[in-house]
């Protein structure tokens, strides 16, 4: 492995600075980084209102929580367009387009196998509903059970997806490494910083958790948190030359 992909240690200082010029990035390409995330928020209300219609409103959580392991996938459209704005030019829905045709194949390959453990956690969590809850209207014990037992199960490949994730994708899209390469420096990454990328996993899964109350949440939270990665990203694996 190259000194490039060496990953430097990072305080939690830097995740919350990271997140405020997330913010300040989204208020200065408000427009398409919103219409971006609408795409995925009206898709998420759809879910949830066929959840709601068909009785299995219990699975809102765990449907909610599986963003978490294909969100990587969307993320070269938002890297596009923080950049644009870094570059000081107006940033468009054009950049997001463009992010996506310059994601090499390698990054498709990655969010492959993340879809695939997103089936993987659905297909887990609907025969655990079925064995608990089944076709019974379920009380709030049973609920909690579920929740209880299908979050301890996607804690797991979100923690898998978390590590393997993190820092591969932007490795990947600004071509600094294959695919094996970008995946092993980005689980070095996260354990070379075992606190910070706790508490910045628990704002992905908090955010996401959020947007089950309120969805709109989603128009912001998304974008914010999809910048403020690409920044942490260039501060644990900076480039060459700064």
């Amino acid at each position: 492995m190259s000194d490039q992909l060496t990953p430097c240690r990072i305080s939690v200082g830097t995740i919350l600075s990271a997140v405020s010029k997330g913010w300040a990035a989204y208020r200065r390409c408000l427009v398409p980084a919103a219409g971006f995330a609408g795409v995925f928020m009206l898709i998420g209300v759809g879910i949830f209102g066929a959840l709601a219609h068909f009785g299995l409103s219990a699975m809102m959580l765990p449907f909610a929580g599986g963003f978490l392991l294909v969100g990587p996938a969307v993320l070269a459209g938002f890297f596009a367009l923080r950049r644009a704005v870094a570059a000081g030019r107006g940033a468009g829905f054009a950049d997001v387009l463009s992010g996506f045709r310059q994601a090499p194949r390698g990054l498709w390959g990655l969010a492959a196998a993340c879809s695939l453990l997103l089936l993987i956690w659905l297909t887990d969590a609907a025969t655990v509903y079925s064995f608990m809850i089944g076709a019974s209207t379920p009380d709030a014990a049973q609920v909690a059970r579920f929740h209880a037992w299908t979050s301890l199960m996607g804690a797991v490949l979100a923690f898998i997806v978390f590590n393997i994730s993190a820092f591969a994708v932007p490795l990947l899209f600004d071509g600094r490494a294959q695919l094996v390469g970008a995946v092993t420096a980005s689980v070095r990454g996260v354990f070379a910083n075992p606190g910070s990328m706790l508490v910045w996993a628990v704002l992905l899964a908090g955010a996401i958790i959020a947007t089950i109350l309120f969805p709109p949440l989603l128009l912001v939270s998304l974008p914010c948190l999809a910048f403020a990665s690409d920044l942490l990203y260039l501060q644990v694996f900076p480039p060459a030359g700064g």
